[in-house]
């Protein structure tokens, strides 16, 4: 390992670190909008992202971005002239990724409301759409609304959603529901995974073909 790579490293240890404390501060006082207790791993990051072939003037949207660990994977794939916005919840979460990412753009609020974000923000529709969102952890209601908003916005569009789910939340009664609404409301579906190499180990569940 050369010095130039040593040096990335270390640096990067204590962000993580850093990260790592500040989700499980906010997890502990607000679990439903986190919804984990540690940010993604690269490994699941990479996976959820996937590869991003957008043209220019396309558009990917973040839900949930948190600490940003898929951020920072979205920022190193984009292609030039390819358009990026996150949508966080959390006000903490939403001032840290305006600092940490100045040349990307975010938006504060709800990602229930995708469609009157992107009208005031006079962008595309996705061509994807990645999430960080707690499904297993949302109220029906909510869930209701989350998943209402990816189909009106990618409706007949080649767009593809991208989620995941943990291991040992994927029987749970919340992650089912989603689940079959979601089999409901897109022909396509595929499952990847698990990502072993991040805690705990997680699914990927993409979507396309929104009804």
């Amino acid at each position: 390992m050369n010095a130039p790579t040593r040096a990335r490293e270390s640096s990067a240890k204590p962000k993580r670190l850093r990260d790592g404390l500040g989700f499980f501060g906010t997890f502990l006082k607000n679990p439903g909008s986190v919804g984990a207790v540690l940010p993604s791993s690269r490994y699941l990051a990479r996976a959820l992202v996937g590869r991003l072939e957008l043209q220019p003037g396309q558009l990917i949207v973040e839900y949930g971005p948190g600490t940003g660990p898929v951020t920072a994977i979205v920022r190193e794939s984009l292609p030039t002239g390819a358009k990026y916005l996150g949508i966080e919840l959390e006000p903490r979460f939403h001032q840290l990724l305006v600092h940490r990412y100045p040349t990307m753009d975010f938006h504060l609020g709800s990602a229930a409301d995708v469609t009157k974000i992107l009208a005031e923000r006079n962008l595309p529709r996705p061509a994807r759409i990645v999430s960080g969102l707690p499904f297993a952890s949302l109220p029906p209601a909510v869930q209701d609304a989350v998943i209402t908003g990816i189909v009106d916005s990618v409706r007949g569009t080649h767009a593809d959603f991208r989620t995941f789910q943990y291991v040992h939340a994927y029987g749970m009664k919340a992650a089912r529901r989603f689940r079959a609404l979601m089999a409901e409301r897109f022909d396509g579906f595929e499952r990847i995974g698990p990502i072993v190499r991040n805690v705990p180990p997680a699914f990927v569940l993409r979507y396309w073909g929104a009804k």
